[in-house]
């Protein structure tokens, strides 16, 4: 019987995150809100993403801006840093 998250559900690495597209980063985003690195490296995935026009819409329909106020309210001591 295993214990803990199965390995398909552990939180990505930062090169992994960095990597994604916006629906991946906010999907991650939504799915790891609780882990303050993935958090961090997908809202700046996101808004690296976002400079680009055409993303814009991408993540707002991706539920992008709901999880970073989520990951914000998670991590009130993020800092942004």
């Amino acid at each position: 019987q295993r214990v803990g998250a199965a390995p398909h559900d552990a939180p990505p690495s930062n090169a992994a995150v960095w990597a994604m597209d916006v629906a991946a980063a906010a999907a991650v985003l939504r799915a790891h809100v609780s882990v303050s690195r993935v958090a961090a490296a997908a809202c700046k995935r996101l808004a690296n993403l976002c400079i680009e026009e055409q993303n814009r819409q991408l993540a707002t329909e991706a539920g992008a801006i709901e999880a970073i106020v989520a990951a914000m309210q998670a991590h009130p001591q993020g800092g942004g840093g």
